[in-house]
Parts: structure tokens; sequence; C-alpha cells
């Protein structure tokens, strides 16, 4: 029996042994994560990348190889494909979505139960090409925007409201889109999606998808949006979706796709999305002629929005992957569209993100942001892409720069800042001494010393800023010394909503401090017009009694803090009409001596 024991032992560690080697031969080379870098085999790769035209129109799928060995010519690493596009009989009409003209005839899908096999063939030589050429392909699975189908058809085949909406910018209701996100009809057929795709046999090839090293990655929408307050909506359809995916697919890498962030919430809710389990690398776009919000106007602006996302992504210790930037072939502001190319490269990897994708390679020279072999146009393009990709490979194994490993410093990914001179008489506030020798310090809105935030702006009786930041106001310094007994800070404040949100939604923690002292933070809603809400505070700190005692300034500064749970801003405006103080200013110091 011993024997025997001895003998099943051995035969079950060889089994082991066995399956090990097997899985261990699976997974070579395909593309895996390491901290905040991708490897293949244990060894670095990043990349420079391109979305490429290869799959819809018809000169698009008849010119692929010559777009593929292009890419590769170049330098490419990773080529960026659509693998969707919904479609309908109802294409075309008023009541339907407006499609392009080559999703009437080569969607991937004209129905809940209709599969068109001859996009999936167009897929599956494309990527039998780019293996042909040493490229990786990155497969993205559906559309947040109407003009390939996406959320808006599956909305229609679910039966539920259309989203498509011509008066909303893009085109989209966001609010009836982000049933999407919930709907079990819709979670259902895009699941059927991912099963069609990640246990497809390539009918070129004969591998399975799901073991095609070929395959980069799954991306699970292209620019998956959401309302503002409403991210867990996404959250978990992201969470859901990846989860499934992993279970059909367990060898490739996922990324969200929710592309981007703007603002100090967003940015976040990003974080939060990224560090999900089965998410394993982190997206971002930016086209700065379009993305006015994110304030690139500028090579050196792009670079800094750049080094923001990167400290972003090293943050949740996972690589970052530029998806998708493009500039039109004129240039933009000033600068030529290869002196944006070559500014995109620079900050990216000096950045040390693991990729930097453009848009688009294509043979068609007329497309929006084209860059194109077909014609001799871009060809200072097409160096910088040949420089970019050659630095990428030789700095493929160099550590992210330890000036973006703190991520406290980039918090925010853009504010604007303004200061007055300490002696400047438009920040001096009404003073009035009262009968018991305590003091009343009135400003109005625009006495303000110091703003700083995400955006800002005023107009008569009022200042704001949006986002996380400060508004600064200076008590300035007196003569004369008296005694002390509390000091009282009230202020007429209000959240600054995002445009996407409901007003009786949002609300915006504001801390106050003074001189540096913390006096603690108040939770502010959007006020009822017939209840204006006065914020106060009030403290009787010995440090801060003595300055006043003393009649040395006091820095009164209103904060929304980046890492608030709500970070939307601070407007300041007059007292509310009906409120009892007689002249009174937006912001009062009060310094009572009883």
């Amino acid at each position: 029996m011993a024997a025997l024991a001895a003998i099943v032992s051995a035969a079950f560690l060889i089994y082991r042994d066995r399956v090990s080697s097997v899985r261990s031969l699976a997974r070579r080379n395909f593309v895996q994560t390491r901290g905040a870098r991708f490897v293949v085999d244990g060894h670095p790769f990043r990349f420079v990348g391109a979305n490429v035209a290869v799959i819809y129109g018809d000169d698009e799928r008849t010119l692929m190889p010559n777009t593929l060995r292009q890419a590769a010519h170049s330098g490419i690493g990773v080529i960026r494909v659509w693998a969707f596009g919904e479609s309908g009989k109802d294409d075309g009409t008023a009541a339907g979505v407006a499609q392009n003209g080559w999703l009437r005839f080569n969607p991937f899908r004209r129905g809940p139960e209709e599969w068109n096999e001859a996009a999936f063939v167009s897929l599956d030589l494309a990527i039998v090409e780019a293996a042909r050429n040493n490229l990786r392909v990155q497969l993205c699975l559906t559309n947040w925007w109407r003009d390939t189908g996406g959320v808006v058809r599956y909305l229609r085949w679910a039966g539920l409201p259309d989203a498509a909406d011509d008066t909303q910018p893009y085109g989209i209701n966001a609010e009836r889109a982000m049933l999407f996100y919930t709907n079990a009809d819709t979670r259902r057929l895009y699941r059927e999606h991912l099963e069609r795709l990640a246990l497809r046999r390539n009918t070129i090839s004969g591998v399975l998808y799901r073991d095609d090293p070929t395959i980069f990655g799954w991306e699970l929408m292209n620019e998956a949006q959401a309302v503002t307050g409403r991210w867990g909506e996404r959250r978990a359809w992201i969470a859901e979706m990846s989860s499934y995916l992993k279970s059909l697919d367990p060898n490739h890498l996922i990324a969200p796709g929710d592309w981007g962030y703007r603002n100090a919430a967003e940015r976040r809710e990003w974080l939060i999305d990224h560090q999900l389990p089965n998410i394993d690398f982190c997206d971002v776009h930016n086209y700065p002629s379009d993305d006015l919000d994110s304030f690139v106007d500028t090579p050196t602006a792009l670079g800094e929005f750049i080094d923001n996302r990167a400290a972003a992504a090293f943050t949740v210790q996972k690589p970052l992957v530029f998806g998708e930037f493009g500039v039109d072939v004129k240039g933009y502001n000033g600068f030529t569209q290869a002196e944006w190319f070559r500014a995109f490269f620079n900050a990216s990897v000096q950045s040390g993100s693991a990729g930097a994708m453009f848009w688009i390679l294509t043979p068609d020279p007329k497309r929006g942001y084209s860059v194109t072999y077909t014609i001799a146009r871009d060809q200072n393009v097409f160096s910088e892409i040949s420089r970019a990709s050659h630095i990428f490979t030789a700095l493929a194994s160099a550590d992210p720069p330890d000036r973006l490993l703190h991520a406290g410093r980039h918090l925010v990914p853009r504010q604007f800042v303004w200061t007055r001179a300490a002696d400047d008489p438009a920040t001096v506030p009404l003073m009035i001494v009262r009968e018991d020798r305590s003091i009343l310090y009135r400003f109005k809105p625009m006495m303000a010393a110091a703003e700083r935030f995400e955006k800002i702006g005023g107009g008569p009786g009022y200042l704001w800023g949006s986002g996380a930041g400060f508004l600064q106001y200076v008590v300035p310094v007196r003569k004369d010394r008296r005694r002390v007994k509390q000091i009282i800070v009230r202020a007429h404040l209000q959240p600054v909503p995002p445009s996407d949100a409901k007003p009786g939604y949002i609300q915006t923690r504001v801390r106050l401090f003074i001189n540096g002292a913390d006096l603690g933070s108040r939770l502010i809603p959007v006020e009822d017009a017939k209840q204006p809400l006065i914020q106060e505070w009030r403290t009787d700190g010995f440090r801060l009694r003595l300055r006043a005692m003393r009649g040395l300034p006091l820095i009164i500064r209103f904060a929304v803090m980046p890492e608030s749970d709500w970070p939307y801003g601070i407007n300041i405006s007059g007292w509310p009409e009906g409120y009892d103080a007689h002249d009174a200013r937006p912001v009062e110091v009060e310094i009572r001596r009883q």
C-alpha cells in the first residue's frame, strides 16, 4: 500500500507539472502586467500605437494589408481596432439612429439575434495580418457614441427610450443612455457580444481569440461616459463585464474604456474604476482642439496633462495607455500637427506611460485627424512616429519618474490662480466698530485677495470657482489692540454644479482656514430660493484670538479640498433678499469682544 501510495503521489506530481507547463506555454507571448509596466515573457514592453481604419469601409478593408504594413514599417507596436458596430432595419429613418453609410452594410450585428459573419471574418483577417507584421491588436467592444450604434442601439433592442437626441451635445441624451449600464436586457445583449468574440475561432488561423497572443487586450467600451454623481452605475457595469470577460478569457488584459477625467471629482471616480480587480490597465484620450475643458492649448499644457494622468495611474500601480490623441492636419493654435505629435510622444515617454496611441492611421487623407500613407502630406508626422517608437523601445525598462510618484501633488488636473497685492485697496473690507468695541468686517465677493480653482469666473455681485480650490479674503492690519473673546466667520456660499448634474443632487464641502488653522467643514447643498443658507464658523482658539487682539492680519480661506467627498466648488454671492442684516456683505468676519 505504501508503494502504491508513492506511485500515485509521483503520478500526481508529474501530472501537475505537465499542467503547469502547458499553462505556462499557453501564456507565452501574451502581454501581461507587472506593476505600472507591460511585460511579454518577462521582458518589458512599451509601445507607440495607432488607431487604424481597417474594418468598416470597403476601401479600408481592401487596403487593410497595406495599412498594417505601413504601421509596422513606422515602428508601431499595437493597433486599436473597433470590434463592434450595431445596426438595425430602421437606420437612416427619422426615428432611427444616425449611422455612417458603412454601418448599414457592414455591421457586426444587425439585431439581437442577427449577426453579420462577414464583419467577423474581416476582423479575423485583420488579426492574422497583424500577426504577420508583428503587431498586437487591442479590441474595443462597443461605443458610447451613436455613430456606430453603440449604447443607443442596445437600448432600442431592449425596447427602452431612444437615447439619440440631436438637441444634446454629440447627439446623445446621457440621462437615457445611462440605462444601458443597469438594464438586464442591454447587459445580456452585451455579454452575448463578449462571448461571440472571446470564444470565436479565427476562420483563417484556426486559433480561438482567447488563445491568440496577437490580441493585446480588450476594451469594454469606447469612451464610456457617466452623468455626474451616477458613476456607481457605470462602475457596477465595468465590474460585471470585466469579471464575465475574464471568466471567458483569462489570458488577455482588460481596460474599462472610460477615457479619462477633466476635474478632481472625475479623477477620483476614474481611479476607483481602475482599481477593480479585473481591470488591468488605465486609458486616457485627448483631443486638444475639441476637449476645451482639459485646457490643453499648447504642447507645454499637453505635457502637464500627460504628467497628471500618469501620476494618477501610478497611484493604482497599473500601466497607462493614451488610447487616442488627435490633431487636425492643419495643426492647432499655432503649432503644426507634427509638433503636436512630437510633444505627445515626448511627454508620454518622459512621464513613464506604457503606451501612446494616435488617431488615426488611414488610407483616406480626407478623414478627420487622419495620418495617411497614400499621399506624401504626412511624412513629418511619420518621422515623429518612427522616432518615438525607437525611444519607447530603448526605454522600455525605465522606471516611472520619481516626480510623478507622489499622488498628493497631482490630485487636481489643472487650476487657475490669481492673487492681489497685500496693499491692494480693492481687497479692503468695510469696517464697523460696535458700541461694545466688537468689530465687524464686511467683504463684497470681488474683495477676495486670491483664488485658485479648476475653473473660475464671476460678475456683478458674485465670484465662483468650480471643483477643488479656494477663495481667500484678508482682514487687514489694525493699529489698536483690544480684548477678543471669539472670532465668527459668516458667508453666503453655494456649490457650482457641473452642467450635466441635477442641482438638487449636488453639494459641496467647504472647509474654513484662518491663518492655516482648520476650523472644520460644512456640507452645503444648493439652497432653496425661499430659504437662504448662511454658513457660520466660530472659534475661541487662543492663537487666533491673540492675533486679533494685536491687530495682526487674518487670512480667511474658504477651501474645497481635492480629496473631499463633495468637491463642487464655491459660489460667493450677495446676501439673499430678506436676510436680516442691514447693508450686509457676502462674507463677514466678526471680532467679538464680549
